[in-house]
């Protein structure tokens, strides 16, 4: 690897550009020293500079690290503008409801709202690299916690009843999307590596897809599957694994594949038996928004819908345009998940809409506001948010004579 190919890839691990430079310097200095060094020991200039750059190691590792020393700060703009939404809906609510919105819809609001912004602000503000991002399972498995603590109060959900809260579907609503920016960080940790790396990533994510069997519903279990081969695939994609890559694609994309032309003729089926309009119907009576919407603006609510979808479509631009300009790899991977999973959740949203999946589960990540949403997947959603803002934090430098050596590097 040349000189200059191993700073780059050292100054795109790192957040701050004002401190590339100073970075530059520090480390050519140390490649100064090692090229003198391997030089008196008789190796060419040449040599001597290739040596040099080995010795200090992974570029994209000692970036990582070098970006961890720095102080960070949340970025207010971000958190402001996924508050702002929240507000939006909130807005939304209480125009629609008024004075009949009842004590226990206010306090479903409240409560299940207000543990949310608790789960972003916790991930939102966790120390960068630290904690429960530290270590490649951790992430991961801090959803399956989650999961199995809902699942066993499900076995003891009476206190639960009447409140909103759906607590198998809230364990399943994490599982199943909430491992998403965790199995990006899986395949992070095991770049680098070959089919044997590959193969663990498969097992892993077929665990996954094993348990969201459970519900029952081919479409539940088709979002899992295409979450995950998609992550794979631009963890594959660029480079990161030592295999065949078009064949590997070839033959991970041939599931997806097969599924939606199961998916494609359940879905004809339903058209063809109207079994979709009425579900839309049906879905349309619900205290949702698209429903709210229809009731308030009258023939002008289906303008509000269009609105509604091009919202939630402009959002997920903007953050597929936000995350291409994150070159930490660390932090652009599981950014990438956590969009797969809000783009996952519509997917699946739209689908139980037509009749194809629980009702009960429809939720739209940023606009949804009915009961299910107020208790279940509003925390999942939040805590999503907080991972998002919290690979986001803009840097404070470090006085420079507090710069890491080479060694601490």
């Amino acid at each position: 690897m040349k000189v200059h190919e191993y700073l780059k890839l050292v100054e795109e691990q790192i957040h701050c550009k004002s401190i590339w430079e100073d970075i530059r310097l520090e480390l050519l200095g140390h490649m100064e020293e090692d090229t003198e060094y391997f030089r008196k020991k008789g190796m060419s200039r040449e040599e001597a500079v290739e040596r040099a750059v080995k010795e200090m190691g992974d570029p994209v590792e000692t970036g990582i690290e070098l970006d961890k020393v720095h102080r960070t700060r949340l970025d207010v703009k971000l958190l402001l503008f996924f508050i702002g939404i929240d507000l939006l809906m909130m807005v939304l609510v209480l125009a629609y409801f008024g004075s009949s919105l009842g004590d226990v819809l206010g306090r479903n609001l409240i409560m299940w709202r207000g543990m949310g912004i608790f789960f972003l602000l916790l991930f939102s503000f966790g120390k960068y690299m630290e904690e429960y991002f530290s270590r490649p399972y951790q992430l991961w498995l801090l959803f399956f916690i989650f999961s199995g603590v809902f699942l066993v109060l499900s076995i003891f959900s009476g206190p639960f009843k009447g409140t909103g809260f759906y607590i198998t579907d809230t364990a399943y609503q994490s599982m199943l999307f909430g491992t998403a920016p965790g199995f990006g960080l899986l395949t992070f940790y095991y770049r680098k590596g070959g089919y044997g790396e590959v193969h663990r990533l498969l097992g892993i994510a077929g665990i996954v897809c094993l348990l969201s069997v459970i519900p029952g519903e081919f479409f539940y279990t088709f979002s899992i599957i295409l979450t995950h081969v998609l992550i794979l695939t631009i963890a594959v994609r660029r480079g990161w694994f030592h295999i065949k890559r078009r064949e590997f694609l070839i033959k991970i994309w041939s599931v997806p594949v097969v599924l939606s032309l199961i998916g494609a003729g359940i879905i004809y089926k339903g058209c063809k038996d109207h079994l979709v309009m009425r579900s839309v119907r049906a879905y349309m009576e619900l205290d949702d928004t698209p429903g709210i919407l229809m009731r308030m603006l009258g023939s002008a609510g289906i303008w509000g819908i269009f609105l509604m979808i091009l919202l939630i479509v402009g959002v997920f631009l903007w953050m597929l345009h936000d995350i291409r300009k994150l070159t930490n790899q660390y932090c652009n991977i599981i950014c990438t998940g956590v969009l797969a999973a809000f783009v996952m959740m519509v997917l699946n949203s739209v689908l139980a809409m037509m009749g194809f999946g629980d009702i009960n589960q429809v939720y739209f990540p940023f606009f949804s506001v009915n009961g299910y949403s107020n208790g279940c997947a509003v925390y999942i959603y939040y805590v999503l948010v907080g991972t998002f803002l919290h690979m986001h934090r803009h840097d404070k430098v470090l006085p420079k004579s507090e710069m890491p050596t080479k060694r601490a590097a």
